[in-house]
Protein backbone atom coordinates (compact mmCIF):
# COMPACT_ATOMS: atom_id res chain seq x y z
CA UNK A 1 0.00 0.00 0.00
CA UNK A 2 2.62 2.27 0.69
CA UNK A 3 4.55 2.02 -2.61
CA UNK A 4 1.41 2.32 -4.06
CA UNK A 5 0.57 5.54 -2.58
CA UNK A 6 4.40 7.08 -3.48
CA UNK A 7 4.38 5.80 -6.87
CA UNK A 8 1.47 8.06 -7.38
CA UNK A 9 2.39 11.05 -6.24
CA UNK A 10 4.08 12.38 -8.94
CA UNK A 11 0.87 11.78 -11.23
CA UNK A 12 -0.89 14.00 -8.54
CA UNK A 13 1.23 16.61 -8.38
CA UNK A 14 1.22 16.99 -12.23
CA UNK A 15 -2.48 16.87 -12.20
CA UNK A 16 -2.90 19.69 -9.67
CA UNK A 17 -0.22 21.64 -11.49
CA UNK A 18 -2.26 20.95 -14.75
CA UNK A 19 -5.72 22.28 -13.09
CA UNK A 20 -4.01 25.52 -11.39
CA UNK A 21 -2.49 26.76 -15.17
CA UNK A 22 -5.84 25.92 -16.71
CA UNK A 23 -7.74 28.08 -13.95
CA UNK A 24 -4.96 30.85 -14.18
CA UNK A 25 -5.68 30.82 -18.03
CA UNK A 26 -9.36 31.34 -18.05
CA UNK A 27 -8.69 34.19 -15.12
CA UNK A 28 -6.97 35.58 -17.90
CA UNK A 29 -9.07 35.32 -20.56
CA UNK A 30 -12.34 36.50 -18.52
CA UNK A 31 -9.79 39.42 -17.37
CA UNK A 32 -9.30 40.00 -21.32
CA UNK A 33 -12.85 40.15 -22.59
CA UNK A 34 -13.73 41.93 -19.20
CA UNK A 35 -11.58 44.74 -20.25
CA UNK A 36 -12.39 44.74 -23.49
CA UNK A 37 -15.87 45.05 -22.68
CA UNK A 38 -14.92 48.05 -19.83
CA UNK A 39 -13.70 49.93 -22.71
CA UNK A 40 -15.88 52.97 -24.40
CA UNK A 41 -18.08 51.05 -26.48
CA UNK A 42 -16.21 47.83 -25.56
CA UNK A 43 -19.10 45.34 -25.67
CA UNK A 44 -19.98 42.82 -28.19
CA UNK A 45 -23.46 44.04 -28.92
CA UNK A 46 -22.23 47.93 -28.85
CA UNK A 47 -19.47 47.61 -30.96
CA UNK A 48 -21.16 45.73 -33.83
CA UNK A 49 -23.95 47.98 -33.64
CA UNK A 50 -21.81 51.12 -34.02
CA UNK A 51 -19.97 49.78 -36.84
CA UNK A 52 -23.03 48.88 -38.78
CA UNK A 53 -24.45 52.50 -37.99
CA UNK A 54 -20.83 54.07 -39.18
CA UNK A 55 -20.70 52.11 -42.39
CA UNK A 56 -24.24 52.88 -43.66
CA UNK A 57 -23.32 56.02 -43.07
CA UNK A 58 -20.05 55.85 -44.90
CA UNK A 59 -17.89 56.88 -41.98
CA UNK A 60 -15.41 53.86 -43.46
CA UNK A 61 -12.00 54.22 -41.24
CA UNK A 62 -14.30 54.61 -38.22
CA UNK A 63 -16.00 51.44 -39.45
CA UNK A 64 -13.08 50.07 -39.95
CA UNK A 65 -11.78 50.45 -36.23
CA UNK A 66 -15.46 49.73 -34.35
CA UNK A 67 -15.63 46.29 -36.26
CA UNK A 68 -12.11 45.45 -35.26
CA UNK A 69 -13.06 45.82 -32.02
CA UNK A 70 -15.73 43.60 -32.18
CA UNK A 71 -13.84 41.11 -34.03
CA UNK A 72 -11.22 40.58 -30.55
CA UNK A 73 -14.23 40.15 -28.84
CA UNK A 74 -15.90 37.48 -31.22
CA UNK A 75 -13.43 36.18 -33.71
CA UNK A 76 -15.75 33.46 -34.96
CA UNK A 77 -18.02 36.80 -35.93
CA UNK A 78 -18.82 35.71 -40.05
CA UNK A 79 -20.42 38.96 -40.80
CA UNK A 80 -17.87 41.10 -38.82
CA UNK A 81 -15.23 39.97 -41.59
CA UNK A 82 -17.48 40.23 -44.10
CA UNK A 83 -18.01 43.65 -42.96
CA UNK A 84 -14.58 44.28 -42.44
CA UNK A 85 -13.45 42.88 -45.70
CA UNK A 86 -15.73 44.90 -47.74
CA UNK A 87 -15.02 48.07 -45.98
CA UNK A 88 -11.17 47.60 -46.87
CA UNK A 89 -11.78 46.35 -50.35
CA UNK A 90 -14.01 49.85 -51.08
CA UNK A 91 -11.03 52.11 -49.04
CA UNK A 92 -8.85 50.24 -51.69
CA UNK A 93 -6.49 48.58 -48.40
CA UNK A 94 -6.44 45.07 -50.54
CA UNK A 95 -4.06 43.44 -48.74
CA UNK A 96 -6.04 44.05 -45.43
CA UNK A 97 -9.22 43.19 -47.24
CA UNK A 98 -7.17 39.79 -48.23
CA UNK A 99 -6.92 38.91 -44.73
CA UNK A 100 -9.91 39.43 -43.56
CA UNK A 101 -11.52 37.56 -46.39
CA UNK A 102 -9.22 34.83 -45.37
CA UNK A 103 -10.52 34.99 -42.02
CA UNK A 104 -13.70 34.48 -43.42
CA UNK A 105 -12.83 31.38 -45.55
CA UNK A 106 -11.66 29.52 -42.74
CA UNK A 107 -14.54 29.79 -41.07
CA UNK A 108 -16.50 29.14 -43.85
CA UNK A 109 -14.27 27.24 -46.52
CA UNK A 110 -17.94 27.21 -48.98
CA UNK A 111 -18.34 30.74 -49.41
CA UNK A 112 -18.35 31.23 -53.00
CA UNK A 113 -18.42 34.92 -52.44
CA UNK A 114 -15.93 35.63 -49.68
CA UNK A 115 -13.76 33.07 -52.64
CA UNK A 116 -14.74 35.99 -54.99
CA UNK A 117 -13.32 38.86 -53.12
CA UNK A 118 -10.40 37.63 -51.81
CA UNK A 119 -9.92 36.47 -55.49
CA UNK A 120 -10.47 40.50 -56.31
CA UNK A 121 -7.94 41.87 -53.64
CA UNK A 122 -5.36 38.90 -54.96
CA UNK A 123 -5.69 40.29 -58.66
CA UNK A 124 -5.51 44.05 -57.66
CA UNK A 125 -2.41 42.56 -55.84
CA UNK A 126 -0.50 41.22 -58.50
CA UNK A 127 -0.82 37.47 -57.31
CA UNK A 128 -2.48 36.10 -60.38
CA UNK A 129 -2.31 32.39 -59.20
CA UNK A 130 -3.82 32.83 -55.87
CA UNK A 131 -6.63 35.28 -57.62
CA UNK A 132 -7.74 32.70 -59.98
CA UNK A 133 -7.84 29.65 -57.77
CA UNK A 134 -10.28 31.63 -55.72
CA UNK A 135 -12.02 33.17 -58.77
CA UNK A 136 -11.94 29.90 -59.86
CA UNK A 137 -13.38 28.47 -56.43
CA UNK A 138 -16.12 31.30 -56.48
CA UNK A 139 -17.30 29.83 -59.95
CA UNK A 140 -17.39 26.54 -58.79
CA UNK A 141 -19.15 27.16 -55.44
CA UNK A 142 -21.64 30.26 -56.51
CA UNK A 143 -21.82 33.69 -55.72
CA UNK A 144 -25.01 34.89 -53.26
CA UNK A 145 -27.38 37.10 -55.42
CA UNK A 146 -25.42 40.12 -56.45
CA UNK A 147 -25.51 40.27 -60.60
CA UNK A 148 -22.30 43.44 -59.87
CA UNK A 149 -19.77 41.27 -58.03
CA UNK A 150 -20.35 38.45 -60.45
CA UNK A 151 -20.21 40.44 -63.57
CA UNK A 152 -16.89 41.57 -61.94
CA UNK A 153 -15.52 38.26 -60.88
CA UNK A 154 -16.20 36.55 -63.99
CA UNK A 155 -14.23 39.40 -66.53
CA UNK A 156 -11.01 39.56 -63.68
CA UNK A 157 -11.35 35.88 -64.18
CA UNK A 158 -11.47 35.84 -67.94
CA UNK A 159 -8.51 38.21 -68.00
CA UNK A 160 -6.35 36.23 -65.33
CA UNK A 161 -7.10 33.18 -67.85
CA UNK A 162 -5.88 35.31 -70.39
CA UNK A 163 -2.74 36.38 -69.12
CA UNK A 164 -1.76 32.06 -68.77
CA UNK A 165 -2.64 31.71 -72.34
CA UNK A 166 -6.09 29.27 -71.20
CA UNK A 167 -7.82 31.41 -74.31
CA UNK A 168 -10.53 28.72 -74.59
CA UNK A 169 -11.37 29.26 -70.98
CA UNK A 170 -11.18 33.18 -70.79
CA UNK A 171 -13.56 32.88 -73.82
CA UNK A 172 -16.16 31.06 -72.02
CA UNK A 173 -15.74 33.33 -69.02
CA UNK A 174 -16.36 36.30 -70.67
CA UNK A 175 -18.80 34.51 -73.10
CA UNK A 176 -21.24 33.97 -69.74
CA UNK A 177 -21.06 38.18 -69.58
CA UNK A 178 -22.09 38.10 -73.29
CA UNK A 179 -24.83 35.99 -72.25
CA UNK A 180 -25.89 38.48 -69.78
CA UNK A 181 -26.51 40.84 -72.14
CA UNK A 182 -23.01 42.77 -71.03
CA UNK A 183 -21.33 44.81 -74.09
CA UNK A 184 -18.45 46.68 -73.24
CA UNK A 185 -15.25 47.83 -75.47
CA UNK A 186 -13.08 45.91 -72.62
CA UNK A 187 -15.10 42.78 -73.06
CA UNK A 188 -14.78 42.56 -76.40
CA UNK A 189 -11.28 42.94 -76.97
CA UNK A 190 -11.78 40.23 -74.14
CA UNK A 191 -13.01 38.07 -76.43
CA UNK A 192 -11.12 38.78 -79.60
CA UNK A 193 -7.84 38.52 -77.60
CA UNK A 194 -9.27 34.76 -76.67
CA UNK A 195 -10.58 34.01 -80.33
CA UNK A 196 -6.87 35.14 -81.95
CA UNK A 197 -4.49 33.61 -78.80
CA UNK A 198 -3.20 36.92 -77.46
CA UNK A 199 -2.54 37.20 -73.95
CA UNK A 200 -3.62 40.36 -72.61
CA UNK A 201 -0.40 41.17 -71.88
CA UNK A 202 0.78 41.45 -75.22
CA UNK A 203 -2.68 42.90 -76.70
CA UNK A 204 -1.92 45.36 -79.92
CA UNK A 205 -1.34 49.31 -78.81
CA UNK A 206 -4.89 51.24 -78.62
CA UNK A 207 -5.12 53.07 -82.16
CA UNK A 208 -3.00 50.59 -84.25
CA UNK A 209 -4.71 48.61 -86.76
CA UNK A 210 -3.74 45.45 -84.26
CA UNK A 211 -6.14 46.75 -82.09
CA UNK A 212 -8.95 47.32 -85.17
CA UNK A 213 -8.84 43.50 -85.56
CA UNK A 214 -8.60 42.38 -82.33
CA UNK A 215 -12.44 44.53 -81.74
CA UNK A 216 -13.65 43.20 -84.59
CA UNK A 217 -13.07 39.70 -84.08
CA UNK A 218 -14.48 40.22 -80.72
CA UNK A 219 -17.85 41.86 -82.03
CA UNK A 220 -17.74 38.49 -84.14
CA UNK A 221 -17.64 36.56 -81.06
CA UNK A 222 -20.00 37.89 -79.17
CA UNK A 223 -22.21 37.93 -82.56
CA UNK A 224 -21.91 34.18 -82.53
CA UNK A 225 -22.04 33.59 -78.71
CA UNK A 226 -25.79 35.80 -79.47
CA UNK A 227 -26.58 33.00 -81.89
CA UNK A 228 -26.20 35.49 -84.73
CA UNK A 229 -24.38 33.52 -86.89
CA UNK A 230 -24.94 34.90 -90.16
CA UNK A 231 -23.29 38.37 -89.07
CA UNK A 232 -21.05 36.65 -86.88
CA UNK A 233 -19.62 34.52 -90.40
CA UNK A 234 -19.85 37.97 -92.27
CA UNK A 235 -17.84 40.00 -89.66
CA UNK A 236 -14.58 37.33 -89.80
CA UNK A 237 -15.47 37.23 -93.67
CA UNK A 238 -14.85 40.75 -94.45
CA UNK A 239 -12.37 40.69 -91.84
CA UNK A 240 -9.98 38.01 -93.60
CA UNK A 241 -10.26 39.64 -96.56
CA UNK A 242 -8.88 42.87 -95.26
CA UNK A 243 -6.46 41.36 -93.03
CA UNK A 244 -5.55 38.07 -94.85
CA UNK A 245 -2.14 37.76 -92.89
CA UNK A 246 -3.25 38.66 -89.59
CA UNK A 247 -1.65 35.85 -87.23
CA UNK A 248 -4.65 33.83 -86.07
CA UNK A 249 -7.67 35.03 -87.74
CA UNK A 250 -8.15 32.54 -90.38
CA UNK A 251 -8.14 30.26 -87.91
CA UNK A 252 -10.72 32.22 -85.68
CA UNK A 253 -12.94 31.94 -88.24
CA UNK A 254 -12.34 28.24 -88.80
CA UNK A 255 -13.30 27.74 -85.61
CA UNK A 256 -16.51 29.81 -85.70
CA UNK A 257 -17.47 28.05 -88.87
CA UNK A 258 -16.70 24.94 -87.14
CA UNK A 259 -19.18 25.93 -84.73
CA UNK A 260 -21.99 26.61 -87.25
CA UNK A 261 -21.21 23.44 -89.22
CA UNK A 262 -19.44 24.56 -92.01
CA UNK A 263 -16.63 22.04 -91.50
CA UNK A 264 -15.55 21.93 -95.62
CA UNK A 265 -15.35 26.01 -95.41
CA UNK A 266 -13.72 25.91 -91.76
CA UNK A 267 -11.04 23.35 -93.08
CA UNK A 268 -10.21 25.86 -95.97
CA UNK A 269 -9.29 28.59 -93.46
CA UNK A 270 -7.22 26.43 -91.41
CA UNK A 271 -5.47 25.65 -94.54
CA UNK A 272 -4.89 29.14 -95.41
CA UNK A 273 -3.27 29.85 -91.98
CA UNK A 274 -1.31 26.58 -92.32
CA UNK A 275 -0.19 28.78 -95.73
CA UNK A 276 0.82 31.49 -93.79
CA UNK A 277 1.96 29.70 -91.10
CA UNK A 278 3.41 25.71 -91.95
CA UNK A 279 3.83 25.01 -88.12
CA UNK A 280 0.84 26.30 -86.85
CA UNK A 281 0.04 23.44 -85.12
CA UNK A 282 -3.90 24.12 -83.78
CA UNK A 283 -5.01 24.64 -87.24
CA UNK A 284 -3.33 20.94 -87.90
CA UNK A 285 -5.07 19.91 -84.77
CA UNK A 286 -8.52 21.51 -85.76
CA UNK A 287 -8.81 19.84 -89.30
CA UNK A 288 -7.73 16.56 -87.68
CA UNK A 289 -10.33 17.06 -85.24
CA UNK A 290 -13.18 17.51 -88.20
CA UNK A 291 -11.94 15.18 -90.23
CA UNK A 292 -12.09 12.53 -87.52
CA UNK A 293 -15.32 11.54 -88.48
CA UNK A 294 -15.55 11.47 -91.95
CA UNK A 295 -11.78 11.03 -93.29
CA UNK A 296 -9.93 9.68 -90.26
CA UNK A 297 -6.99 8.66 -92.19
CA UNK A 298 -7.05 12.17 -94.47
CA UNK A 299 -7.08 13.57 -90.64
CA UNK A 300 -4.01 11.00 -89.32
CA UNK A 301 -1.26 13.09 -91.23
CA UNK A 302 -2.00 16.52 -89.54
CA UNK A 303 -2.19 14.81 -85.84
CA UNK A 304 1.01 13.28 -86.90
CA UNK A 305 3.03 16.58 -87.60
CA UNK A 306 1.11 18.29 -84.50
CA UNK A 307 1.94 15.54 -81.99
CA UNK A 308 5.32 15.87 -82.89
CA UNK A 309 5.50 19.72 -83.26
CA UNK A 310 3.91 20.23 -79.78
CA UNK A 311 4.63 16.83 -77.83
CA UNK A 312 3.64 18.43 -74.27
CA UNK A 313 0.09 19.45 -75.79
CA UNK A 314 -2.53 16.60 -74.23
CA UNK A 315 -5.05 17.56 -77.29
CA UNK A 316 -2.57 16.61 -79.89
CA UNK A 317 -1.90 12.86 -77.96
CA UNK A 318 -5.28 12.43 -78.00
CA UNK A 319 -6.45 13.16 -81.00
CA UNK A 320 -3.45 11.12 -82.53
CA UNK A 321 -4.50 8.33 -80.61
CA UNK A 322 -8.35 8.50 -81.55
CA UNK A 323 -7.06 8.58 -85.19
CA UNK A 324 -5.11 5.45 -85.21
CA UNK A 325 -8.28 4.01 -83.52
CA UNK A 326 -10.02 5.07 -85.89
CA UNK A 327 -7.65 3.58 -88.84
CA UNK A 328 -7.41 0.30 -87.53
CA UNK A 329 -4.32 0.90 -85.43
CA UNK A 330 -5.35 0.22 -81.63
CA UNK A 331 -1.86 -0.74 -80.83
CA UNK A 332 -0.16 2.63 -82.08
CA UNK A 333 -3.38 4.20 -80.26
CA UNK A 334 -2.63 3.13 -76.82
CA UNK A 335 0.42 5.07 -76.02
CA UNK A 336 -0.83 8.50 -77.37
CA UNK A 337 -4.00 8.11 -75.52
CA UNK A 338 -2.08 7.03 -72.14
CA UNK A 339 -0.16 9.84 -72.65
CA UNK A 340 -3.01 12.18 -72.86
CA UNK A 341 -4.91 10.48 -69.57
CA UNK A 342 -1.58 11.01 -67.64
CA UNK A 343 -1.82 14.81 -68.47
CA UNK A 344 -5.60 15.05 -67.08
CA UNK A 345 -6.60 11.82 -65.19
CA UNK A 346 -10.33 13.01 -64.46
CA UNK A 347 -11.37 12.96 -68.15
CA UNK A 348 -13.91 10.54 -69.05
CA UNK A 349 -13.30 10.77 -73.21
CA UNK A 350 -9.91 9.07 -72.50
CA UNK A 351 -10.84 6.26 -71.03
CA UNK A 352 -13.81 5.58 -73.14
CA UNK A 353 -11.45 5.81 -76.24
CA UNK A 354 -8.72 3.64 -74.18
CA UNK A 355 -11.33 0.88 -73.47
CA UNK A 356 -11.97 0.54 -77.14
CA UNK A 357 -8.36 0.75 -77.87
CA UNK A 358 -7.29 -2.04 -75.02
CA UNK A 359 -10.21 -4.02 -76.36
CA UNK A 360 -9.02 -4.50 -79.63
CA UNK A 361 -5.52 -5.26 -78.82
CA UNK A 362 -6.86 -8.06 -76.33
CA UNK A 363 -6.22 -6.40 -73.18
CA UNK A 364 -9.77 -7.74 -71.44
CA UNK A 365 -8.77 -6.82 -68.24
CA UNK A 366 -6.98 -3.33 -69.18
CA UNK A 367 -10.07 -2.68 -71.17
CA UNK A 368 -12.94 -3.23 -68.08
CA UNK A 369 -10.67 -1.10 -66.05
CA UNK A 370 -10.88 1.93 -68.61
CA UNK A 371 -14.33 1.39 -69.36
CA UNK A 372 -15.37 1.25 -65.73
CA UNK A 373 -13.28 4.82 -64.57
CA UNK A 374 -14.92 6.28 -67.53
CA UNK A 375 -18.79 4.84 -66.71
CA UNK A 376 -17.83 6.78 -63.17
CA UNK A 377 -16.28 9.87 -64.36
CA UNK A 378 -19.34 10.22 -66.98
CA UNK A 379 -21.77 9.61 -64.46
CA UNK A 380 -19.80 11.92 -61.80
CA UNK A 381 -19.82 14.64 -64.22
CA UNK A 382 -23.45 14.56 -64.76
CA UNK A 383 -24.71 14.94 -61.10
CA UNK A 384 -22.08 17.75 -61.20
CA UNK A 385 -23.05 19.47 -64.35
CA UNK A 386 -25.66 17.77 -65.87
CA UNK A 387 -25.96 16.63 -69.11
CA UNK A 388 -22.31 15.93 -70.57
CA UNK A 389 -20.69 16.00 -73.77
CA UNK A 390 -20.50 12.34 -73.49
CA UNK A 391 -24.11 11.59 -73.35
CA UNK A 392 -24.64 10.71 -77.13
CA UNK A 393 -23.30 8.45 -79.58
CA UNK A 394 -19.94 10.25 -80.29
CA UNK A 395 -17.65 10.12 -76.85
CA UNK A 396 -15.32 13.30 -77.55
CA UNK A 397 -14.06 15.79 -75.02
CA UNK A 398 -13.36 19.72 -74.76
CA UNK A 399 -10.58 20.25 -77.16
CA UNK A 400 -10.27 23.65 -75.93
CA UNK A 401 -9.36 23.08 -72.92
CA UNK A 402 -6.37 20.50 -73.62
CA UNK A 403 -5.84 23.02 -76.34
CA UNK A 404 -5.13 25.75 -73.71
Amino acid sequence: METSILMSQPRTRSVLLLCVAAFALSLLVISDLVNAQNQPGGSFAKLAESAKKASDGNHLEEATTLYQKALAIRPQWKDGWWSLGTIQYDLDHYADAARSFQRLIILDPRNGTAHAMLGLCQFELGKDDSSLKNLLAAERLGILKDVQLRTVALYHLGVLQLRAGRYGAAKESFGQLVKDRIRTKELLNGLGLAALLIKSQQAPAEGTLGAVVVERAGEAEALLIANDFDRAKQQYGQLVDEFPNYPNLHFAFGRLLLQTHDNDDAIRQFELELKRDSKHVNSMLEIAFAREQLEPQDGLKYAEEAAQLAPALPFAHYILGKLRLDTGNAAGAIPELEIARKSFPNEAGIYFALGKAYAQVGRKVDAVKARTEFARLNTLAAKEQGPTIYGGETKTLDKERLQD
